[in-house]
């Protein structure tokens, strides 16, 4: 690297330059880097943090029940019949209700995921936000497993899903990746719409109520962890 005039290394540059970067300049520019190793740990350790469901530490909810919620959450898995059945007696809940809504879940996805791309079909196309394919899909995917914690909520007849710091890291991760949270909330504004209006149709109440705020709660936190 004959043209480089210098290389030093930065440590405790602050909050907006993080730690251990290299500051790299020749005549003409001056360029930020962070190395690849550091790069990959520090997704790595936010990965570990990040988490969504919350619900193992609701205290109104049974104890019993939140160790159900636990397991299931830690095998990302939705839940089985016998732990519906199980659940919903305990909360007094439609085990019916919720089966609908598990059972609907990726069609309902897919609507919603139709919905944005003919709004915004410049997302997927080259230089779009879900582009290429597998970040399309990685998105696809985190949609899946935020509608399996919110049927977890609606089983558990519990609004308020979400652990707040745990979306906190998932947002840091999600800005280092640099993944589309607009059209993500997008998306799951209308999941919300087509659950909620779904479970309605079909008479349960309780359950669309419940799924309306379990929604509100996790779009909210995505809202104030992204700002």
């Amino acid at each position: 690297m004959r043209s480089l005039l210098w290389i030093r290394r930065v440590d405790d540059m602050g909050i907006l330059l993080g730690s251990q970067r290299y500051i790299v300049r020749n005549s003409a520019w001056l360029v930020f880097m962070t190395t690849e190793a550091e790069h990959k740990a520090e997704i790595s350790r936010l990965i570990s943090q990040a988490n969504v469901c919350g619900l193992g530490a609701r205290e109104t909810i049974p104890i019993e029940v939140r160790k159900i919620i636990v397991i299931a959450d830690s095998a990302r898995c939705a839940l089985s019949l016998n732990e519906i059945e199980y659940i919903c007696t305990i909360c007094q809940v439609s085990e019916k209700g919720v089966t609908e809504l598990i059972e609907k879940s990726l069609k309902i996805i897919a609507r919603a995921r139709a919905s944005l791309l003919c709004k915004q079909p410049g997302l997927i196309v080259h230089g779009g936000e879900l582009f290429p394919e597998h970040k399309a899909m990685a998105c696809w995917r985190d949609c899946e497993q935020f509608m399996r914690v919110v049927t977890y909520g609606v089983a558990c007849n519990c609004t308020e899903i979400t652990d707040k710091a745990g979306m906190k890291t998932l947002m840091e991760l999600y800005a280092l990746l640099r993944v589309p949270v607009k059209a993500l909330l997008y998306v799951l504004s209308e999941i919300k719409i087509l659950s909620v209006n779904r479970l309605r149709r079909l008479g349960y109440e309780t359950e669309s109520f419940c799924a309306d705020g379990a929604f509100d709660d996790l779009m909210s936190a995505l809202n104030t962890t992204s700002e």
